[in-house]
């Protein structure tokens, strides 16, 4: 049974919508004397109240069966851009304001001194029969300054749920076996399977996944959000697992637990996807991959705790020998990978931060490892920037496969 939603979660968001739209209602009209009219009044808060509206709906009374059609996505577009476009909006005003509050004594201070000089009062008459002054242009300008926040949002929102790239990765390591040489995998991570990573979508990174011709794909984690939308998802990764020569290998993310960890567990395990529950297994000649389940805990010390515990757990019983792949949903676990030597570990759950500026994300929860490779001597960690999301907004941080091609070092001359 999926668990339903939590009242206070619930009164939180909608408290903090109901914030956000309030502080919007009240900015705008003192920003600009445009904006203070009863017909931009009037549609300010029909567009709030319709996308308050579309996302309660979307998130907690949306139907069992799914949305109503594909069509209704464009409206949960719209919800999020005008939402998220408001909260970047009042940042923008703020600092606008503190700015046109600066320009405003200095140019008081410069008018003062210009009235102070002989001739002044026939100047600022000439200056009036020319047109407009500056401040009056700079004036008619801010008006549109509020629509700058909107279309960066509609950027982010419908570019982060269309854009998707494949980053390939050729790594050399001296310690692999000659038969593992070209082996390539494949990752996907964090698809988030449901309000905004339909069958259209997931059918569209399989086929990408199948252009990379990868011998293994591997899914880090957090699958799927609507249960719904479980058994077609069960039923296009059983049919892809048959493309693949190693078939289809599976870690647990934190989602799962949100959704319903023994629902998702009863179709994978009777599907043909392999699950690594702290466990490993050989795949191809020389080649192990160990999988971590989520590392729950009550603080950091504690995590420590359950992630080596995991990890002991995960790589027991692997030959010293073999190339060892680790697959976990929390990069914390690079930590575990780096100190006892792991060649490869893959891992997701940051998302990359979804909102990047130069390659660093703004958003305030930061992790050790938060995207891309890392490197610890002859052992490599990648974080995935993820293939889908639970909130349709990304900037600079584009959603990813991942495709990782082996290749054997050749000895330093």
């Amino acid at each position: 049974m999926q668990h339903g939603p939590s009242i206070i979660p619930m009164l939180i968001i909608f408290s903090f919508l109901a914030g956000i739209a309030w502080l919007g209602g009240r900015v705008l009209p003192k920003w600009h004397e445009v904006y203070a009219g009863p017909r931009v009044r009037y549609a300010y808060w029909g567009a709030t109240l319709l996308a308050v509206a579309i996302l309660i709906f979307s998130r907690w009374l949306r139907p069992a069966g799914g949305f109503p059609g594909e069509w209704f996505r464009y409206f949960i577009y719209f919800a999020y851009i005008w939402i998220v476009g408001l909260v970047f909006m009042l940042v923008v005003l703020l600092a606008g304001y503190v700015v046109k509050r600066l320009v405003r004594r200095l140019a008081a201070r410069r008018v003062t001194a210009d009235r102070e000089q002989p001739g002044s009062d026939t100047a600022e008459a000439a200056a009036g029969q020319r047109g407009i002054t500056r401040r009056q242009f700079l004036e008619g300008m801010s008006a549109a300054i509020p629509a700058v926040p909107l279309a960066v949002s509609a950027y982010g929102v419908i570019g982060g749920d269309t854009q998707l790239v494949v980053n390939r990765h050729t790594l050399a390591f001296p310690q692999l076996p000659p038969s593992l040489a070209g082996f390539r995998i494949a990752q996907i991570s964090d698809t988030h399977i449901g309000s905004f990573f339909g069958m259209d979508k997931l059918d569209r990174v399989l086929s990408l996944v199948m252009q990379e011709r990868p011998e293994v794909l591997v899914i880090t984690g957090d699958l799927i959000d609507d249960l719904a939308l479980l058994p077609p998802t069960m039923e296009r990764l059983t049919a892809f697992q048959s493309q693949l020569p190693q078939g289809i290998f599976y870690c647990w993310g934190n989602h799962e637990y949100f959704r319903d960890i023994n629902r998702i567990r009863q179709a994978l395990y009777k599907s043909p996807i392999v699950v690594l529950e702290n466990s490993n297994t050989a795949v191809g000649s020389g080649l192990y991959l160990a999988g971590v389940d989520y590392p729950w805990s009550k603080d950091r010390g504690e995590q420590e705790m359950v992630r080596q515990q995991f990890f002991t757990q995960a790589v027991r019983g692997i030959p010293a020998e073999a190339f060892t792949v680790l697959l976990t949903h929390h990069s914390a676990f690079l930590d575990e990978a780096f100190a006892a030597g792991i060649p490869l570990s893959l891992a997701g759950h940051t998302h990359g931060g979804q909102v990047n500026l130069f390659g660093k994300s703004l958003l305030p929860i930061q992790y050790k490892y938060m995207r891309g490779m890392f490197r610890q001597g002859e052992s490599y960690g990648y974080v995935s920037t993820g293939t889908g999301h639970w909130l349709p907004l990304r900037i600079g941080c584009p959603a990813e496969i991942s495709v990782f091609t082996l290749q054997r070092e050749t000895a330093r001359v």
